[in-house]
């Protein structure tokens, strides 16, 4: 059963027309599962993606000013800019599927009956605690350093991130919510827009300094959202979700020894 026309569309952004064999498989697979859904292509403005959109059989396409593709910066600022959110407002979601996604099933239904803001695949802490009382402790200390901002040589703290929700690769974005925050917090946007860092990636602002001092977005917890998506810690993940595999991955080219049997099952070889 699909979501409602008009509630969500695949979104795929792609700064170049050819691709990868790994990246053909996220896009056949896309293909295969949201087929009734608007997949839209996202490009520079000067590509020539007329044969990939032909290919994959996209619904339409969406295009950019070129330098909001020619770094990670540049995408950076694309994905925390109004004038993105605003080419999108018909929709309630979009779902970002950057070409190192792979969605296991269609389970957009589900999550687009949520009543969430935005989800990915969470940063999970790879490791457990040996205690409780330790456990609780990192708790506290992981809820001061992201209410405080803490920091470490220059950059938010690795605490900021444990277990906090989640990369933007594979993503689900309530659209009037952002396109409404992107504008309104453009000023708390400075510090990410300016940077080159990993830390201050368009993920964390979403994740983490928007609900920094106030909740302005819904975000799920990482036991839920593990079952959204897996990504760092695959493994654990699964744990997590009592054996069960999620809607979809990011980065799986990372872990591709822990996917290889899994993506077998789906008719792939990696």
């Amino acid at each position: 059963m699909h979501a409602q026309q008009n509630q969500v569309a695949i979104v795929v952004p792609t700064y170049r027309s050819g691709i990868t064999p790994l990246e053909a498989i996220a896009l056949q697979q896309c293909q295969k599962v949201f087929a009734g859904y608007d997949r839209i292509l996202v490009t520079p403005r000067s590509l020539d993606a007329a044969d990939l959109y032909s290919k994959y059989d996209f619904s339409s396409a969406v295009t950019f000013a070129d330098d909001y593709f020619g770094s990670i910066q540049g995408y950076n600022r694309l994905m925390l800019s109004s004038e993105f959110y605003a080419a999108f407002l018909k929709y309630e979601y979009i779902l970002i599927y950057q070409l190192d996604a792979f969605a296991f099933s269609d389970e957009l239904p589900y999550w687009c009956s949520q009543d969430i803001d935005y989800v990915g695949a969470p940063w999970l802490r790879i490791h457990g605690y040996p205690d409780l009382m330790k456990a609780v402790k990192s708790r506290i200390q992981m809820l001061y350093h992201a209410r405080f901002d803490v920091q470490r040589n220059g950059r938010p703290s690795d605490m900021q991130f444990v277990n906090r929700v989640g990369n933007g690769g594979f993503s689900l974005r309530r659209v009037k919510k952002f396109y409404e925050l992107s504008i309104r917090l453009k000023p708390q946007m400075q510090r990410y827009l300016n940077s080159t860092d990993h830390y201050l990636n368009e993920d964390a602002f979403w994740s983490i300094e928007v609900n920094r001092k106030k909740k302005l977005l819904n975000i799920p917890g990482y036991k839920k959202a593990s079952h959204f998506a897996f990504e760092h810690a695959p493994g654990k993940s699964l744990k997590i979700t009592g054996g069960k595999l999620p809607f979809g991955c990011h980065a799986w080219e990372k872990n591709l020894d822990f996917w290889r049997p899994i993506f077998k099952e789906q008719g792939y070889t990696i």
